[in-house]
């Protein structure tokens, strides 16, 4: 018999998330199509539990988003 004061039905369960399947070379700020991947629509980027990449990749990212920014491939807000 279930304690009704305790039971709270269904778990909550995380949301999954693709993770991005990227080289080291693929970190590219002229790949544009892998960095909208890991952006949301607010313009902030994805973290490393969304994208699923290594700390040294996470950063190769920043770098190659930011200067995709300023080059205007990608924009700062969608």
């Amino acid at each position: 018999m279930r304690n009704e004061r305790h039971d709270r039905g269904d778990r909550f369960e995380a949301p999954t998330y693709e993770k991005v399947k990227a080289k080291e070379s693929d970190l590219d700020y002229k790949n544009v199509e892998l960095l909208k991947k890991c952006v949301g629509g607010q313009g902030q980027m994805f973290s490393r539990r969304r994208t699923g990449l290594t700390a040294q990749r996470q950063r190769l990212l920043k770098n190659a988003i930011k200067r995709a920014r300023h080059m205007g491939l990608l924009s700062f807000v969608d």
